[in-house]
């Protein structure tokens, strides 16, 4: 079932619009990357990001708790890890044993990082790969596919791939993105009285132009991957949007 957001924010006359961001192009450890990177989590705390993302986890399993086998999650797009750690510490107990693949295509996740994550009891890799190499290669089916601030970077034909991809490797699927809204925009343009610095202002803005609205994800799943899957897909906070697809079989 989808549920669509309301059109509080004024969604529109907002066309979707997806530019290059900064941060992709920059090396890994250029220092305006590095800042930018910890910019990012005071975001993530900002908009809420964990708690959509549970959110939407707890909701693709409720219908069946996954305890009769380990889970095996991998996180697009997963840079400094420090979004799977925070899950992980919040759901090591009801997911023990879990094992987490963190891919990126600049993997810059520190090792206290990956120690926090195995404290929390899951195993823990590192893939640096393109996502579309990755997702083609043979593989573990039935993951857990987790994506925060990730599948709006595409568009098109582009994003009809990494959506049939992820199908083809996923018994579930959630993603947590910037919602396309005047007032998301108008947020992206205040990050600069939280000490974002040039990198992260520049690229917020971009990325609301480039995130969704209404049922967008959800249409655009049904394109790539049109049967056997019930969706979710709503605003979650003032800032963002929450799509999560379950298989059915």
């Amino acid at each position: 079932m989808t549920t669509a957001p309301s059109n509080v924010g004024g969604h529109a006359r907002l066309p979707r619009r997806v530019l290059p961001e900064l941060l992709d192009d920059l090396p890994a450890d250029d220092p305006r990357a590095v800042r930018s990177r910890r910019d990012l989590r005071l975001v993530n705390r900002i908009m809420g990001a964990r708690a959509s993302l549970l959110w939407g986890l707890d909701a693709v399993f409720a219908p069946e708790p996954p305890l009769a086998n380990p889970l095996h999650i991998v996180e697009l797009g997963a840079g400094d890890g420090t979004m799977a750690l925070r899950i992980a510490r919040s759901r090591s107990r009801a997911w023990p044993a879990a094992t987490v693949i963190l891919l990126d295509r600049q993997p810059v996740v520190a090792a206290a990082t990956l120690a926090g994550i195995r404290a929390a009891g899951w195993a823990v890799d590192v893939a640096a790969a393109d996502v579309f190499a990755w997702l083609a290669q043979p593989g573990t089916a039935g993951l857990v596919v987790v994506a925060n601030l990730f599948v709006h970077h595409f568009e098109g034909d582009r994003l009809t791939r990494l959506l049939a991809g992820i199908a083809t490797r996923a018994r579930a699927f959630v993603c947590y993105e910037p919602r396309r809204s005047r007032v998301s925009l108008a947020g992206s343009h205040l990050l600069g009285l939280v000490g974002c610095n040039d990198v992260t202002r520049h690229d917020a803005v971009l990325s609301v132009h480039a995130g969704f609205q209404r049922d967008e994800l959800s249409r655009a799943w049904r394109a790539a991957q049109p049967a056997g899957w019930t969706l979710r897909e709503s605003a979650a906070g003032p800032f963002g949007h929450l799509f999560a697809a379950r298989r059915e079989s």
